[in-house]
């Protein structure tokens, strides 16, 4: 049984940094998620990996929600 991904988000609010947990268990749930806030992709914080499937992600790693270049 699929327990989920979790990882942590980098956020920019209001002047604030801040990070919080996720967790992800389906695609479904990761799509909707970055969608509701603009995103098409999560890259690692300070690295240059992304993630733009829920298979991409990686457990305890620190993520920020982006846009790709061609939207």
């Amino acid at each position: 049984m699929f327990t989920g991904m979790t990882i942590k988000l980098y956020m920019f609010e209001n002047d604030e940094v801040r990070t919080e947990d996720k967790t992800f268990y389906t695609e479904e749930d990761f799509r909707d998620f970055l969608s509701r806030r603009g995103w098409t992709l999560l890259r690692e914080y300070s690295g240059y990996r992304i993630a733009d499937t829920l298979d991409d992600l990686r457990p305890g790693v620190i993520y920020e929600g982006m846009r790709s270049l061609g939207d």
